[in-house]
């Protein structure tokens, strides 16, 4: 997965966790889609979309994580159980 339509297939395949695939595209549109702010135009050299590369590169980083962490059973079966545990804690407070 090197690319986000590489990503976005194997989320929409299933691989991941439930909704990712939505999230990712809310995520990375919300970040792709930032206008500059009509008083910063003056500092921009081209009016446009502003795009912070390092949090489209952290979005993706985080989701393809997520993608190889499903994959591994044992390491999806652990995070299933902890976040029972912790559901079944916060019920029983």
């Amino acid at each position: 997965m090197d690319t986000v339509q590489e990503l976005r297939a194997a989320l929409q395949a299933g691989h991941g966790f439930a909704g990712d695939a939505e999230h990712l595209d809310s995520e990375l549109a919300a970040q792709l889609l930032r206008r500059v702010p009509v008083d910063q135009v003056a500092d921009v050299a081209e009016v446009g979309t502003v795009i912070d590369l390092a949090a489209v590169a952290e979005i993706f980083a985080a989701y393809r994580g997520r993608v190889l962490l499903a994959a591994d059973r044992d390491t999806a079966d652990a995070v299933d159980e902890t976040v029972y545990d912790l559901l079944a804690r916060q019920g029983a407070e």
